[in-house]
């Protein structure tokens, strides 16, 4: 702008000079030397330049304010404003200016509140999202879909398929431009993982007008859960079916032989009559252990706690528990200091979590016995967790009651530790099913520990017994 009013300025001292020049001439020319027309031209051009130099002054003056005042809008500085004293169109362009100024602060705010909006819609999401470009290009990436694929550092700017190698993903992707249309697919990850993803890919165009593809947008739900859930229902069915349909086989296999006569040989009838019993009454353990599994997940079964002695918890497991065990050549024995307290626990809950407990160390041991201890320890719980750890340092925290039922059995390889509790899971199946086990008795153990707010862990190793423990908070 200065360089265009420069260029103005020399041109009008140009004509100024043009009209001094020609002054002189006519001077020059004239035959009579008492012409004044020389002299009004030159007062003419003299006055001409004074004026225009003030008002080229007063414009330099001017467009300088305005270009300060630009440069501060330009810095974020909203709160100038441009004052000019002229009149008329300089005027009416200053005020102009101011408005536009607000107007461009209003719609930047408007712009900053929106993004930081979209930012924390973005960075709050459950589910990942990413924005890629036509080229394939990282536009947006959400904390989530970071954390997705184990990307710890930004990747906007960085082609998708560099930094996150997956060949759903790369399928997804050619699927879309291709096609130029909404694909959901579902894809796994393995790193650092391993997750089920439902990815759900759309292209996306800039401006809405535009006929062709600016880029895609990605967005990934978590489907892992269900993928589990399902696993487990397939497998609950299929166990449950094999568990029902072996006693009920035998069932049936028996009543027809007798129906077929074997019935007057009393000898065999007897017999058969007993396996009949036996396996009705494996049928209706499962179907009570189902029922009571089924009745604690839905929280039918409530935990009423109050003051509970475990000295004389003990002793009603183990007179329960007693002929069985003598039978077995196995022994039951007790370790309980002195002075023990009492803990809170629905008592009947108990004496079904120690029953448990105790029949499963009968079971799986051969020589030897079952021990159930109680001493006090310090328990610490590691934040976000579940899992219980001794602490072997003096602590502020409660004092706890461990609950241990040690068998000198014949152990669990430590492949298997981390699945126990699940439903139906058996280390041995063949020995489980041949002493009566319904693979639920461990499911219904950690639920109802769960239920009276304890911990529970398991230890064990091949041919060196089994010990499992309960931490619970002295009353």
């Amino acid at each position: 702008m200065k360089r265009v009013l420069f260029r103005r300025v020399i041109l009008l001292y140009l004509i100024i000079l043009s009209l001094l020049l020609v002054g002189i001439e006519i001077y020059l020319t004239t035959a009579t030397k008492d012409n004044h027309l020389f002299f009004v031209l030159l007062a003419v051009a003299f006055i001409a330049a004074f004026v225009l130099l003030i008002q080229t002054k007063r414009l330099a003056r001017t467009i300088e304010e305005i270009a300060a005042f630009l440069r501060e809008v330009t810095a974020g500085n909203f709160k100038t404003r441009l004052f000019l004293k002229e009149k008329g169109e300089i005027g009416e362009l200053a005020k102009n200016i101011n408005t536009m100024a607000h107007e461009f602060k209003i719609r930047l705010e408007r712009s900053n509140e929106n993004r930081h909006r979209m930012e924390e819609l973005l960075k709050n999401m459950h589910d990942g999202f990413m924005l890629l470009d036509a080229k394939g290009k990282v536009l947006i990436c959400n904390p989530t879909a970071k954390k997705v694929f184990g990307v710890e550092r930004d990747i906007e700017g960085r082609p998708l398929l560099e930094v996150i190698r997956n060949v759903g993903l790369t399928d997804i992707m050619k699927k879309v431009t291709d096609k130029e249309e909404s694909v959901v697919q579902e894809i796994e990850i393995e790193y650092p993982k391993e997750l089920y993803l439902m990815a759900t890919a759309a292209p996306f165009y800039y401006p809405p007008q535009s006929e062709n593809v600016s880029g895609v947008m990605l967005s990934f739900h978590d489907i892992t859960r269900l993928r589990q859930l399902e696993d487990m229902r397939k497998d609950f069915v299929a166990n449950v079916s094999h568990e029902i349909k072996t006693p009920i086989t035998a069932i049936k296999g028996f009543a027809e032989t007798l129906i077929a006569g074997a019935i007057d040989d009393r000898e065999n009838a007897l017999r058969f009559l007993q396996t009949i019993k036996n396996h009705s009454e494996r049928l209706n353990s499962l179907v009570e252990d189902l029922l009571t599994l089924s009745r604690i997940e839905l929280g039918d079964i409530k935990i009423e706690k109050a003051a509970v002695s475990l000295d004389d918890v003990i002793d009603t497991v183990f007179t329960t528990l007693r002929n069985k065990a003598e039978i077995n050549g196995i022994y039951l024995r007790k370790e309980i200091p002195e002075n023990l307290g009492e803990i809170k626990a629905d008592r009947n809950r108990l004496v079904q979590i120690l029953l448990n407990l105790v029949d499963n160390g009968i079971k799986f041991t051969d020589t030897g016995g079952i021990t159930v201890k109680i001493r006090s320890s310090k328990l610490k719980v590691k934040s976000g967790e579940k899992d219980a750890e001794l602490l072997t340092q003096n602590s502020k925290l409660a004092d706890f009651l461990e609950i241990s039922v040690e068998d000198t059995g014949i152990g669990i390889p430590q492949k298997h530790l981390p699945r126990l509790g699940e439903r139906f899971y058996r280390v041995d199946s063949s020995r489980s099913r041949e002493l009566g086990g319904t693979g639920l008795g461990l499911a219904i153990v950690k639920h109802l520990v769960n239920a009276h707010g304890w911990e529970m862990k398991i230890e064990s190793a091949q041919g060196k017994g089994t010990k499992a423990r309960i931490f619970c908070p002295i009353c």
